[in-house]
Formats: C-alpha cells, sequence, structure tokens
C-alpha cells in the first residue's frame, strides 16, 4: 500500500457546464450551495489545495460569491470556525480552463485531470494506481466532479486519466457528487491502516 506524503498537489473542480442530461442531451446543471459546503469540507480534510466551483452563469457565481462572504467575512466566520477553516480554499470561476491557468500560475506546471464516472469503460484508471501517481511525483492534478447525469464526451476527452467508478454491491449507482467526492478523496489521498 502506497503512503501519501505532504508533498502531493491535488485541487478539485466541481463543474456544472458540458454536463448531460438522463437522455443524453448537453446541458448547464444549476448550482447547490450545500455542494459547495459539502465539497469544501471533504477537500480540506483531505489536503486538497483549492476546490473551484465552476459555473458560466454570472449570477450563481454571485449567489456562490454570497455563501463564501457568509462563511469568511460574516455570521458565519464567527459561528463556525470550522466551516469557515474550509471555506477559505474555495474558488468560485467560470470554466475548468480557468482553473487550470490559476494552478499553471501557482506551480508553473499544467495539471493532469483526473475525471470521474459512474459509467465503466476500458480506459479507466484504478484508484491504487493514480493513488501512487499522485504521491510519486511534483505533478499537480485537477479532479473533475460533473453534476447532473455526468460530464459529456468533449470533456472526458480532456482528462488525462478517468477514474474507475465507485460501486456498492447491487446494481444501483447514482451516487450525489458530495457522497461521489468524499469517496474518491478518501480513496486518493486518505490514510490506510492495516
Amino acid at each position: 500500500m502506497v503512503e501519501m506524503n505532504s508533498e502531493f498537489d491535488l485541487s478539485v473542480i466541481l463543474l456544472h457546464e458540458s454536463m448531460v442530461d438522463k437522455t443524453g442531451k448537453g446541458v448547464t446543471t444549476s448550482l447547490t450551495l450545500n455542494d459547495i459546503q459539502d465539497l469544501a469540507r471533504s477537500s480540506k480534510s483531505y489536503g486538497a489545495h483549492t476546490l473551484f466551483v465552476a459555473h458560466p452563469a454570472p449570477a450563481l457565481r454571485k449567489l456562490a460569491n454570497r455563501l463564501l462572504v457568509h462563511w469568511l467575512k460574516g455570521f458565519g466566520s464567527t459561528y463556525n470556525s470550522d466551516r469557515k477553516n474550509a471555506m477559505q480554499s474555495v474558488e468560485i470561476i467560470s470554466t475548468i480552463d480557468e482553473a487550470i491557468l490559476k494552478i499553471d500560475l501557482r506551480t508553473g506546471k499544467n495539471p493532469k485531470l483526473i475525471a470521474t464516472s459512474a459509467r465503466d469503460g476500458s480506459d479507466r484508471i484504478d484508484y491504487a494506481e493514480l493513488r501512487s501517481l499522485i504521491c510519486k511525483n511534483d505533478q499537480p492534478y485537477l479532479l473533475m466532479l460533473g453534476t447532473g447525469w455526468g460530464m459529456s464526451s468533449e470533456l472526458m476527452n480532456r482528462a488525462d486519466y478517468i477514474l474507475k467508478p465507485i460501486k456498492g454491491p447491487v446494481p444501483y449507482n447514482h451516487l450525489s457528487v458530495r457522497s461521489a467526492c468524499a469517496i474518491t478523496l478518501d480513496r486518493l489521498l486518505g490514510i490506510r491502516s492495516v
């Protein structure tokens, strides 16, 4: 078992544009404020550098920024310091390309993109193999999380790696993005005890 070192560089991005609906049609999904708070808490708990929340709609980015102000400077900042701590690493942006640029400016390297999907495929990477890659080099990584019924094929094709789906013991497989994020981060970055 590969143990993580403190030098890994993984960020998370929650995407809403270039998603698909249940019929496979391309859509832009709505922003859910609970997703931001819960993904921030999971990201902070597992040492992710930044949680990017990307949405093309200015009104929804404004709403997300109001949530951040509440937790970072408003009543929430004194009411719950743990939530404030988690929200400090959140950045509200328009597109995945903005996140890639920010990581490149911070590290001097384009991040390797990691897509997630509930669908099987021959090109999927195992969690243990990706965990080994993340902890063995100084390459930044960006974990892509989709909403709706998943990411479009155009977005998936941009990924350097696509993780194998999270599966339980039954055929049903439609986790919330909040649950999928926590499970994925634990598999990739969690401390393992024998």
